[in-house]
């Protein structure tokens, strides 16, 4: 036999071995992990479809809500000297202004709450990343409401709910405004107010009075999460919701500049805005 023979027929034998290891061996492993990989991927697609069909439900009254409270914010900039907030502690009476204000303000988070709700047995993680960022919104507006760190450097006494909303009491004040899994109108808020009070009887007490020339920080705080909420409105609002920063700079000779905009950055740059960060440094910036 040949040497050119016994060649060939090793380097047959060699690729018939392989071959066979490829089948028999590799191809299984490869096949296995090829399907793990698309029942990994086809698990992201779903929870990120079904995350968003979730955000698509509310998303419109979401943002109504969010137009609603901010046109209410934007009212009190311009009106702020009239005082209308200040009813001295009398909440079992109507008073249209400061009723329309607490009813605005627990509203937008009864939505959201709602929202978090439907999405709690999904893994938000695989969201696209709009949703993303609307998730993210989430927090930075529940913390801007309740983190004391906003006030971080000044005197404020964290252990008094004076000019915050400590963070757990605080769901259960707009979860007050959700019947059967639905937002009560303000028409039939305004029939239950005297049964209401009892439970969001601090949100009132934290309106109540709020000014722009006392010794308190929580009018610091309205005007932080006012920041908040127009650059999300802008993010995800209709162009008609939209704010431009000369109305935020009008704001802020109205009521004056942010003496917390080191807090509010610190608290934004714990959730980590992508898409909006520019423009959301923007407004605190024409508002500081």
């Amino acid at each position: 036999m040949s040497d050119s023979l016994i060649t060939t027929l090793i380097a047959g034998g060699t690729g018939l071995i392989s071959s066979l290891i490829t089948v028999y061996w590799l191809k299984p492993k490869i096949d296995r992990k090829f399907h793990i990989f698309q029942l990994e991927e086809n698990y992201k697609h779903e929870q990120a479809k079904k995350i968003k069909e979730i955000i698509g439900q509310f998303k419109s009254k979401l943002l109504n809500s969010a137009e609603l409270l901010n046109s209410r914010l934007k009212n009190y900039s311009k009106n702020c000297d009239e005082n209308w907030l200040d009813v001295n502690g009398n909440y079992y009476t109507d008073n249209y202004y400061i009723d329309t204000t607490v009813y605005r303000f627990l509203n937008f988070f009864a939505y959201i709450k709602l929202i978090e709700d439907n999405l709690e047995y999904l893994d938000t993680t695989n969201s696209e990343s709009d949703d993303m960022e609307m998730i993210r919104y989430f927090r930075i507006f529940a913390d801007v409401v309740s983190d004391v760190d906003l006030f971080k450097g000044s005197d404020y006494d964290a252990n008094n709910q004076s000019d915050h909303i400590f963070r757990n009491r605080f769901g259960q004040y707009y979860e007050c405004l959700i019947q059967d899994k639905k937002i009560i109108s303000f028409n039939l808020f305004e029939a239950r107010k005297n049964e209401l009070i009892e439970c969001i009887q601090p949100i009132y007490v934290f309106f109540d009075g709020m000014n722009k020339i006392e010794p308190r920080y929580r009018l610091e705080r309205i005007k932080c999460f006012h920041c908040i909420l127009i650059s999300f409105l802008n993010h995800f609002g209709y162009d008609f919701q939209e704010t431009k920063l000369t109305k935020v700079q009008k704001f802020r000779k109205k009521l004056g500049p942010l003496k917390f905009e080191k807090g509010l950055k610190t608290i934004i740059k714990k959730y980590k805005l992508k898409e909006s960060k520019h423009k959301t440094e923007l407004i605190i910036n024409n508002y500081k």
